[in-house]
């Protein structure tokens, strides 16, 4: 998760020019020489410790924040930058130090708050906690995404309360607020497959294949769960649809011709007997 610091306009001037969009080592040129012009820049000092935390750097990212605290002691942005380099390094305990030693008011008014937050607390298995942090932040609509949402579903898997359906009824309410969240869905469909809730993965599945300009993944997939469920005629039914649309194709991707080789292979098996109802 990214701290977004207020930076000076001659600053995004000097650090955005299309050429070193992408080049961090000019952007942290481009700062180094605004710094020896206004040493005390702390939001420049914090933004080269974002991107020194992006590229791992992180030792030299820890004497930035040590920078930042003689300059600004106790800002907001300064102890979420310190959170998540602190989760970056594996140390979910320091990250909740941080946070709650922050006296800074706009600490608590910022969306990245409570999911650094809750994601420290699922780090130290505090299920409960990051759960009633993480359902506080949705309800409130704070920084309500699709991989929340996800993150959420995750620790409901580790509760004892939730479990697999509790993750499922979380994922649920995802979709609802953003429609077509591949990651959503696709974790929705591993957890109903997982419970044999084959018959609501199909239901699902159908709704995608009806909508999805490229079917042949979701209908290989329905094959996939047709077989888990031990409907291989039905199974073959659908791979064979996959691997057409596949074929049919005037070019294909790498990734189009390892799926027709999965399905091929899927249909050259031995029919599974079909269970009885």
């Amino acid at each position: 998760m990214r701290c977004c610091i207020p930076i000076p306009l001659a600053v995004l001037l000097l650090v955005a020019a299309p050429a070193a969009a992408h080049d961090d080592v000019v952007t942290l040129r481009g700062i180094d020489t605004q710094l020896s012009r206004d040493g005390s820049a702390v939001s420049l000092v914090l933004l080269r410790a974002e991107i020194e935390r992006a590229d791992r750097q992180w030792d030299e990212a820890e004497a930035d924040l040590a920078l930042a605290e003689r300059m600004a002691p106790g800002t907001a942005a300064l102890a979420r930058c310190r959170a998540a380099l602190a989760l970056d390094r594996g140390r979910p305990e320091a990250a909740l130090r941080a946070l709650e030693g922050c006296a800074d008011p706009e600490l608590m008014r910022d969306p990245r708050t409570p999911w650094l937050e809750g994601e420290a607390l699922r780090r130290l298995e505090r299920y409960d906690e990051a759960a009633a942090v993480m359902d506080d932040a949705l309800a409130r609509e704070v920084g309500a995404t699709a991989e929340r949402y996800l993150a959420r579903a995750g620790v409901a898997e580790h509760r004892e309360a939730e479990g697999a359906s509790g993750a499922i009824a979380v994922l649920e309410r995802g979709l609802e607020r953003t429609p077509g969240a591949w990651n959503l869905l696709s974790r929705l469909l591993e957890l109903e497959i997982g419970l044999e809730r084959y018959d609501s993965a199909l239901a699902r599945l159908d709704v995608v294949i009806r909508r999805a300009q490229r079917p042949e993944t979701f209908l290989a997939q329905r094959g996939d769960v047709l077989a888990r469920a031990g409907r291989g005629w039905e199974a073959r039914e659908a791979w064979t649809l996959a691997l057409a649309a596949l074929e049919s194709r005037p070019k294909q991707s790498a990734a189009d011709r390892d799926l027709a080789a999965k399905l091929h292979a899927s249909l050259t098996a031995p029919l599974v007997k079909e269970e009885t109802p």
